[in-house]
């Protein structure tokens, strides 16, 4: 007798063809591990003409072997043990299955929206990087045009200077035409006017008279400026003279220098001693100023002074 297979939700064994369908579910009970109450709850079956056949009874399984198919179906009815048992854990497994579906499925949408964020900030940081290098290569375009255009105007000095060079070695390799020199600005000379400090004319009554200064003979105490005695010399019987200035500081000078101890005294009025802030000839031996003299003769002394605070006298 040839042997048959049995498949049970794809597990396939073979046995040796039974000779009663208690045989055969003996078999299934030892092969699959079934109890013998679980096995008489299996469902027998066979295909034949695209149709499915149930073996229920010893009829039904004598025509199995009488059609001479080589294979069994097995199956698990709802209402038996076996089914309702392990629906149960599964159906347990499942929902566990599906819940740990829903939270990777979170945690995947999750992950989903922190990469498209991740991806949104590089995406800014992309654009920004390419703003800036459009900025940057913008402004190598100038610096680049920029540059051409200085290197052309130093090109057109070197040149310049190349031909002026060249002139310059010709004429000092014996080219002797003379140069005609550029003529010299002649500035007229303007006289200074003189200044007399401290004298104020009796006519207009300008202080300090600048220019000639006429001093009354008959009454020393009456001077005029130049305008003044013009006018009034023709209709004054009064005789003026022209005062000399620098003779009459000399004369200052020289009665200070006369009268001077050990003490400083200023060249220009005699204090002695000078009060306050004097000022010292830089050049000359000696040689002081009070402030008040200092700027009215500075211009008339020539040599610069140098201001002496006075702690220092």
């Amino acid at each position: 007798m040839k042997d048959i297979s049995l498949d049970f939700f794809g597990e396939k064994v073979s046995i040796k063809m039974p000779t009663s369908l208690d045989s055969l579910r003996k078999a299934i009970s030892e092969k699959f591990m079934f109890s013998p109450s679980d096995a008489a709850e299996v469902i027998i079956s066979y295909v034949k003409d695209l149709g499915k056949k149930i073996i229920e009874t010893e009829q039904d399984f004598s025509n199995f072997i009488s059609n001479k198919i080589g294979k069994i179906n097995l199956d698990i009815s709802e209402n038996s043990r076996l089914y309702l048992e392990n629906y149960n854990t599964l159906k347990k497994e499942s929902d566990e299955n599906k819940k740990l579906l829903e939270e990777c499925l979170k945690k995947d949408d999750e992950l989903q929206k922190k990469q498209e964020e991740l991806m949104k900030q590089e995406m800014e940081k992309i654009t920004q990087l390419e703003e800036k290098i459009k900025k940057l290569q913008a402004k190598k375009k100038k610096l680049q045009t920029k540059l051409k255009a200085q290197t052309k105007l130093i090109e057109k000095e070197k040149k310049e200077n190349s031909k002026k060079i060249q002139k310059l070695q010709k004429k000092l390799n014996g080219d002797n035409t003379p140069v005609t020199p550029a003529p010299k600005k002649i500035v007229p000379k303007v006289p200074k006017k003189e200044v007399h400090p401290f004298a104020t004319c009796d006519g207009c009554k300008v202080c300090p008279i600048i220019g000639k200064r006429y001093k009354c003979k008959e009454n020393p105490n009456i001077d005029l400026c130049e305008k003044c005695f013009r006018k009034k010399n023709k209709s004054n019987g009064l005789k003026f003279e022209v005062v000399d200035t620098q003779k009459i500081m000399k004369q200052v000078i020289l009665k200070a220098s006369a009268n001077r101890i050990n003490t400083v005294s200023c060249e220009g009025c005699g204090m002695n001693p000078i009060e306050g802030e004097r000022f010292k000839c830089s050049v000359c031996h000696n040689f002081n100023y009070c402030k008040n003299c200092e700027q009215m003769y500075k211009n008339m002394h020539g040599h610069p002074l140098v201001e002496v605070k006075p702690k220092n006298i």
